[in-house]
């Protein structure tokens, strides 16, 4: 009897249990209205949850989930094959008896089970710009399974701006949001504004043989009610029901862990080991910054990018990625850079330069438009007559740059040619380009090395060749990766430069070219990206990458001579610039901040005196036995070479949040804060003199002191030189508006200049984010003459006897005589 009551009484339970839970189905919205009509058939096997249970829907697509308490939605991971019709997710308690959702096949299955995506982050605003219209047209273009936001959307009037503009509907695919640390804002709990625009925080889906996973930002500017128990308990039910064939992939704000073992924990001692779920990618955002990287031996992919609306705090270029996972993991990483519109620049041969290598004509041709990719890019030379004496296919060197290269006929330097080229993008647009050319074989002769990024460890360079009024392209090649900071440097006959490969790590690297005629001489890859400054001292090429790994290569054939096996453990990403002097190369940020000995790589010291800070891409500098180093959020510091001991730090004026790097100029250190000039003393670190700047400085560049002028590069407004004794402004130099944005938080219409001036004679040459080099007069910033690249130039020039060696954001490396 008292068993037959126990049964009754659990059979109650059970029963108010499923009266109190949540019933529907899962239906196939054949018509696409978003409610059930009769003869929609249901669809069995998707998962369904109220943010705790997870649960199978029967064949028929119905399905029950029990109550919970903290439960506010009831949401689907939408199947591969399929996109909902309306929404994933509907709230609980809007008089709804019961939660249906209706899906719809999409139109073709991803091929071979692969997933490809379009990843933006931190846009971090509330007005409409082209970056969203670019993101938009690229779908359009090119398309992609679904749209994902990685977090910091943000605060109020962005969350609105973004649920508004950028959503299922305007983007004409699947778009989905992260919630990030600025996501959480004020209300009764943190999240209560994101979740009445874009449902719950954490959920699922699948696409192809890809299961991905949203999981929350667990702390913010105010605090969330969901805790890090809740989501551990959901996704270990989400994890336990997903097919073991599938490959995972885990969007986030921010990176869960530097190491190559990715554990959920719950915060009460528990956790899932996300590695036995066969996870491939962990994608995040928050840092502003565009790096990629594999965990250990894990295959395990963490990518990061900068914002898609401007610059990011280490001044990562705007952009958004595209990539493309399948069953054994990350496929293709490609990053779009925003605001680059129908761009087709014809470098060489033109009225202003013709590359030549031996008696073949370099054809090199930079293409790009952000919402379509170029599909290809061709070449017709015409004589002086109309007829037609040459024609090629070019080929893709980067995703940015087309090269070839023709045989000219044995009259060829008497003869006037015309070159046309056209390049074909993906959305059917031609565009074209003209120039009529004569080929001149100008003689160049380098004298003089130029081992650093400005010449010297000052950072203050100036090279001594006069007379000169334009210079004259001699060669051009491809270093076959962008290059960022990677400045060119020339010892014993080449040219050095690095590249950068933030989506895959495979074009990064150090490349030798011969300064006569512009081979490769060779080239070695690094694991990630160089992004800032190299150096070469005593025939060893020396640069350290993104994760902090130095290499000292053999300048001669490009043998690695020792590798540093200090690898960072943490973010952030090391994008600074080494500097050498006497033997020692001094490199690194924070802990990880080291002196080896060029020699042998033995380590000298390792800095213990400060961590922390964002990426800071600026070179150090050095004069005497004081190093100049900085973290951007941190602090600027002044080292002891000898020991790495701390001499001084300011963190104040502006000094705290830096682009630029410091230089040297008579025992007094110039540097600059967000937008001030301080002029320091280099050995107690106090503040001599400053000058205000009304517009910001956030520019990866130092000043260039001169015995009549201070010169400074902007974000927004080109370049400013102020006279060094009456502290007043003297000229100014706007250049055009930049190809794609770089310095933080920089909008349209920016006029940017992230390289430093160097110093030729009575002249300042110096590249501009709009794709020009140009020649300045330095006592009057007048614009003497400029050559077009037609990508961003980022970098410092380098200058050796009459040949000065120039590189764009494309890779490409020129050379010209003077």
């Amino acid at each position: 009897m008292k068993q037959l009551v126990l049964w009754m009484l659990l059979c109650t339970a059970a029963g108010t249990a499923t009266a109190q839970g949540y019933t529907g189905r899962v239906y196939q919205d054949r018509n696409g209205n978003g409610v059930f009509d009769a003869g929609e058939p249901g669809l069995g096997g998707v998962k369904v949850s109220n943010g705790l249970d997870v649960v199978l829907t029967a064949a028929d697509g119905a399905y029950t989930l029990p109550e919970y308490g903290k439960a506010r939605f009831i949401f689907i991971s939408t199947p591969a094959g399929y996109r909902f019709s309306k929404s994933f997710y509907t709230r609980i308690g809007t008089g709804n008896t019961s939660y249906d959702f209706g899906v719809q096949t999409v139109g073709a299955a991803a091929a071979g089970g692969r997933a490809r995506f379009v990843r933006m982050t931190d846009t971090e605003t509330f007005r409409y710009g082209q970056w969203a219209t670019d993101i938009k047209n690229y779908v359009r273009n090119e398309g992609a399974d679904f749209l994902i936001h990685t977090g910091d959307i943000c605060y109020e009037k962005g969350l609105q701006f973004h649920a508004q503009q950028i959503n299922t509907e305007t983007m004409g695919v699947p778009t989905y949001y992260c919630i990030g640390n600025h996501d959480l804002v004020k209300g009764a709990y943190g999240e209560e504004l994101y979740e009445s625009l874009f449902g719950p925080v954490y959920y699922s889906f699948d696409v192809g043989d890809v299961h991905f996973v949203v999981t929350p930002m667990l702390y913010g500017d105010y605090k969330a009610s969901y805790t890090a128990a809740d989501v551990y308990n959901w996704l270990q039910k989400d994890l336990a029901l997903m097919d073991k064939q599938q490959s995972l992939v885990l969007f986030n704000h921010d990176l869960l862990t530097y190491d190559s073992v990715f554990l959920y924990k719950n915060g009460k001692g528990g956790a899932i080991n996300l590695n036995d779920h066969q996870l491939k990618a962990w994608i995040y955002g928050h840092w502003h910054n565009n790096f990629s990287r594999v965990h250990g031996n894990s295959n395990i992919r963490s990518i990061c990018a900068g914002p898609a609306a401007d610059g990011g705090i280490d001044n990562a270029a705007s952009n958004f990625d595209v990539i493309t996972v399948g069953q054994q993991g990350v496929e293709q990483v490609q990053r779009r850079y925003t605001y680059v519109d129908n761009q087709l620049t014809v470098l060489s041969p033109t009225a202003t330069g013709v590359a030549m290598q031996g008696d073949s004509l370099t054809i090199s041709v930079n293409a790009y438009h952000t919402a379509s990719v170029v599909k290809a890019v061709h070449y017709r030379l015409y004589d002086s007559k109309g007829q037609l004496r040459q024609q090629v296919a070019l080929k893709p060197v980067t995703d940015w740059n087309w090269q070839a290269r023709i045989a000219l006929p044995a009259n060829y330097l008497s003869v006037v040619f015309n070159g046309q080229a056209t390049a074909t993008f993906s959305n059917g647009k031609v565009l074209f380009a003209s120039d009529t050319f004569r080929v001149n074989r100008p003689k160049g002769v380098a004298a003089g090395e130029w081992t650093t990024m400005l010449g010297n460890a000052l950072r203050n360079a100036k090279a001594d060749r006069t007379g000169w009024v334009q210079p004259k392209l001699l060669w051009m090649n491809n270093a076959g990766g962008h290059i960022w900071k990677g400045a060119p440097v020339y010892a014993a006959g080449k040219v050095f430069v690095a590249t950068i490969d933030d989506e895959e790590n495979k074009n990064c690297g150090i490349t030798a070219l011969d300064a006569r005629t512009g081979q490769v001489s060779w080239h070695y890859k690094t694991r990630n990206s160089i992004k800032q400054a190299i150096s070469c001292s005593e025939g060893v090429v020396l640069g350290t990458d993104a994760e902090g790994i130095t290499y000292a290569l053999r300048a001669a054939d490009g043998h690695l001579l020792w590798k540093s096996n200090t690898l960072m453990q943490s973010l952030a990403v090391y994008d600074g610039g080494g500097v050498v002097k006497d033997g020692i190369y001094y490199t690194g940020s924070g802990n990880y901040m080291q002196a080896f000995r060029i020699s042998n790589g033995e380590v000298l010291w390792t800095n213990k005196e400060w961590k922390g800070g964002e990426g800071t891409p600026a070179a150090m500098a050095i004069q005497d036995n004081l190093l100049v180093t900085g973290a951007n959020w941190q602090s600027l510091f002044g080292h002891d070479i000898r020991t790495g001991q701390l001499l001084w730090k300011r963190s104040d004026e502006g000094l705290r949040f830096r682009s630029g790097g410091a230089s040297f100029y008579d025992k007094q250190v110039y540097v600059t804060g967000i937008n001030k000039l301080h002029v320091i003393d280099a050995m107690s670190g106090e503040t001599k003199d400053s000058i205000p700047v009304p517009y910001a400085l956030k520019t990866m560049t130092a000043p260039v002191v001169t015995d009549r002028h201070i010169v400074l590069c902007t974000a927004e407004q080109g370049i400013m030189a102020y006279d060094r004794q009456s502290k007043q402004l003297s000229w100014t130099f706007r250049p055009e508006e930049a190809l794609f944005y770089s310095a933080p938080y920089t909008l349209y219409p920016a006029a940017t200049v992230e390289a430093t001036p160097v110093r030729v004679g009575d002249k300042l040459v110096v590249g501009a984010s709009d794709g020009y080099l140009y020649v300045l007069e330095a006592g009057s910033g007048k614009v003497s003459a400029r050559y077009h690249f037609g990508s961003p130039v980022l970098a410092e020039v380098a200058v050796s006897g009459n040949l000065l060696f120039a590189a764009d954001f494309a890779g490409n490396v020129a050379a010209f005589v003077l």
